[in-house]
């Protein structure tokens, strides 16, 4: 039977954030666009900075976590 460490659920959890926050922009995009307050789908500048910034802090804390697993494993 596997065994789950930490590391496991926190790399599940960090991935799911990630297809969380695409889902939201492109819902964001979507609302924006229907409701007529913008007749095309773009984001301003600030909110390109923030989000680049978030999923590119994911995306690094989730590889370090695959990583270590990866090496711990190969270790055992």
């Amino acid at each position: 039977m596997t065994r789950y460490r930490a590391s496991d659920l926190v790399a599940v959890i960090l991935a799911l954030g990630l297809v969380l926050i695409g889902f939201l922009i492109g819902l964001a995009l979507v609302v924006n666009v229907t409701e007529g307050h913008n007749p095309t789908p773009t984001l301003g500048e600030n909110t390109t900075q923030v989000l680049l910034a978030v999923m590119g802090g994911l995306i690094g804390i989730l590889g370090t976590y695959l990583g270590h697993s990866y090496d711990h494993r190969r270790d055992d």
